[in-house]
């Protein structure tokens, strides 16, 4: 029993350890909310929030710039300011109660879609697991490998989730989750400022020379033939031959020949053209 208490505080102590850390680490911004305190000083605890012009103000202290600083930061030039002809050695702590500046966006197949605060450095396997994890549906688009982080061009502040080609300012990646989850560095990516990461539904889609065009589920292994089956078959003008795949890679379509055992992916849209003979 003692050697498991032992363990539990051990725990308790790096769990602190490891928050403290990313709250240091955290960068300042606009409309963030601090509570500062003065050790031994308790009149001076306050509760400040960056202003939009990315300011602060703190007694004996004036105006301080700490938009862009880091919560360590703002505590070094705190203590610096109180130390010249206020107080002997002081010693400032500094919580983040209210991230507002720095945050990102998951939405899709998840179990928590939302807004969340970056306080810390995190990754794509990171933030999935902060939104509770991916629904059974997000299961299969990890098997199938769907996933995309949308980036906000710099400087842009996103009020809001972002859908991947929204406007051409953005910058789209494609996320395999399946390599992700499996630990590989460029898939498992790191958020940023802004970022959305979305995990869409398993769809694929198919236009042209079928009895019924439209949007429909996709189902692991799927093939050609099985989307074109799913599809109500081909209309008696279908060109089978010049079938083909419009696939998306990196925010580009790209035209993929196919033939009918070919294997299909989520987000595929199945090309059936007219014959001409």
């Amino acid at each position: 029993m003692h050697r498991k208490l032992c363990l539990f505080l051990i725990l308790v102590v790096l769990l602190q350890t490891n928050l403290a850390n990313a709250q240091e680490n955290y960068r300042l911004g606009p409309d963030d909310e601090l509570e500062i305190k003065v050790w031994d000083n308790d009149d001076l605890t306050r509760k400040v929030r960056v202003g939009n012009d990315g300011s602060i103000t703190f007694p004996f202290c004036g105006e301080i710039k700490a938009n862009g600083l880091t919560v360590l930061d703002l505590k070094k030039e705190l203590e610096r300011r109180l130390a010249d002809g206020y107080l002997i050695d002081p010693h400032v702590s500094i919580n983040v109660t209210d991230v507002k500046s720095q945050r990102f966006f998951v939405v899709g197949k998840v179990q928590k879609p939302g807004t969340y605060p970056l306080t810390k450095p995190i990754s794509v396997t990171e933030a999935i697991s902060v939104a509770g994890g991916l629904t059974q549906e997000g299961d299969r688009s990890a098997k199938a490998g769907i996933a995309y982080l949308v980036r906000p061009k710099p400087g842009e502040k996103p009020t809001g989730p972002r859908v991947p080609m929204q406007t051409g300012s953005e910058e789209t990646f494609t996320i395999s989750l399946e390599k992700a989850f499996a630990g590989d560095p460029k898939n498992n990516l790191e958020i940023k400022n802004g970022d959305t990461l979305n995990v869409p539904s398993l769809n694929f889609y198919i236009t042209g020379e079928v009895k019924k065009p439209g949007r429909y589920p996709y189902e692991d292994r799927m093939t050609v033939l099985m989307a074109v089956t799913t599809a109500e078959g081909f209309t008696d003008k279908a060109s089978a031959r010049s079938t083909h795949i419009m696939r998306d890679k990196a925010g580009k379509k790209e035209k993929i020949p196919v033939k009918m055992q070919d294997p299909i992916q989520p987000g595929d849209t199945i090309v059936v053209p007219e014959s001409f003979f």
